[in-house]
């Protein structure tokens, strides 16, 4: 389901998704980014196999912790700029509470045979363009 800003993905955390210090683990958010990311291009363009892509860049801004217990993760996804092979992200991460993150990402258009970037297709252009409309 599409939130108003955009695509919203939820995620139920795992126990071993949290440190010794009880909250969520550093590492996991770029595990919980990465898949809502993936949704988002599978609403758009397609799964991975129909659109493969590898990850350039991502920055993250812890805000709050979230802390063993919390049930549900939101992260809400929105895409913010399509260039020639690469599409720019931004991405919240929020329990019912608080927001617990913010993320900017780049993902790069992959061509497996060449194993580069490549450039993104006009129709796979304009369903990304729509999406970032969207915001």
């Amino acid at each position: 389901m599409a939130a108003d800003a955009g695509f919203e993905f939820e995620i139920r955390p795992r126990w071993p998704d949290f440190d010794a210090l009880g909250h969520l683990n550093q590492a996991v958010y770029h595990v919980y980014l990465d898949e809502a990311r993936d949704d988002a291009l599978r609403r758009t363009v397609g799964a991975f196999d129909e659109w493969p892509n590898v990850l350039a860049h991502v920055s993250i801004d812890y805000v709050q912790e979230v802390s063993r217990g919390v049930e549900l993760v939101s992260i809400v996804t929105r895409i913010v700029d399509v260039g020639r092979s690469s599409v720019r992200f931004a991405q919240t991460v929020r329990t019912s509470e608080h927001v617990a993150a913010e993320s900017e990402s780049v993902v790069v258009a992959w061509d497996p045979e060449t194993r580069g970037s490549r450039a993104i297709a006009s129709g796979d252009r304009e369903k990304l363009g729509l999406a970032q409309a969207r915001k």
